[in-house]
């Protein structure tokens, strides 16, 4: 068999791609490896030599199955327990986001549209709009390919997909690149934490800051807080706390969602760490703007074993 002939080389070759679409479909890993393994599944029914296009049609099916799998999923979102945050994935983790992108500039267009800012946005557009949307902006389709993914007419999706634009535009906040030493300064935040520097803390935070927790109902997290008090309070907290006193917790700064974040480790009963919590951080103007803390436990673990 050619490698255009065999599913199994097929799935080795679009594994990826897929996955990173259904990723930014859904917000979350686990289901994403899941649309595409059935996406997949669904292969055996069909030869692969009498297909024109597996890309395209892959894609075709894998949109239809995301669709499908937001519109069930809507009402779990609904009745969410308190802030629901994407997956936060560390860098190393993410080995399916790489999409071949040459081009630098491509390379950060991708990258931006997996941070958890843009990630959010997605989730106030409608299923059908997020895919159209997805396959226009972010992955480069013209308008007759995504007629013939999404089974609409061309000036059809053209409309939905303006809408999607409209929408994402007038909730967008244009984030500045993150500052070359921004892991320095996550760092500089937390020693002023620990120490309950608020004025430390202040220097270090946007007059607008928001932070966001995802702890799924489970274990405690901040919710949503744009209070600027509010924040320095619970940050002191968090710094005054057993996590940061604590040699049963490790800190390791590094990128998560493509900006730069801190991953909080825990010591278990068997001497082994697992994930405690997950941060991404969003700069503007060089201070910070957004934190957002994954502490889901059903989240971390799922990452973990995927």
């Amino acid at each position: 068999m050619n490698k255009l002939n065999s599913w199994a080389d097929i799935y080795r070759l679009y594994q990826s791609y897929l996955i990173s679409f259904a990723f930014r479909m859904t917000g979350s890993l686990a289901e994403a490896e899941e649309i595409v393994q059935e996406t997949f599944l669904e292969c055996d029914n069909y030869n692969p030599s009498e297909i024109t296009n597996h890309k395209a049609w892959l894609t075709k099916i894998c949109s239809n199955k995301s669709i499908n799998h937001l519109q069930s999923a809507q009402k779990r979102r609904e009745f969410y327990p308190g802030v629901w945050l994407p997956d936060e994935i560390p860098s190393g983790m993410d080995w399916w986001s790489d999409e071949g992108a040459k081009d630098l500039s491509r390379q950060m267009e991708l990258a931006e549209s997996l941070t958890t800012s843009f990630l959010l946005l997605l989730e106030k557009l409608n299923p059908e709009q997020r895919a159209i949307f997805l396959l226009k902006e972010v992955f480069s389709y013209s308008f007759t390919e995504i007629s013939e993914l999404i089974g609409k007419s061309n000036e059809n999706c053209r409309k939905i997909a303006q809408r999607a634009k409209d929408s994402i535009n007038s909730k967008k906040v244009n984030f500045s690149h993150p500052p070359e030493n921004a892991l320095s300064i996550i760092s500089e935040l937390f020693h002023h934490a620990k120490n309950g520097n608020k004025e430390g803390l202040k220097k270090l935070l946007s007059k607008d800051a928001e932070l966001f927790g995802d702890g799924g109902g489970k274990v405690s997290s901040a919710g949503h807080l744009v209070d600027s008090e509010q924040i320095l309070s619970f940050l002191v907290n968090l710094g005054t706390s057993e996590v940061f006193r604590s040699s049963n917790y490790k800190f390791e700064y590094r990128n998560v969602n493509h900006r730069p974040g801190l991953i909080i480790s825990k010591k278990g009963s068997s001497q082994l760490w697992n994930l405690d919590t997950i941060l991404s951080i969003e700069f503007l103007d060089n201070v910070i703007h957004r934190i957002y803390a994954q502490r889901s436990p059903d989240k971390l673990e799922a990452l973990i074993k995927r």
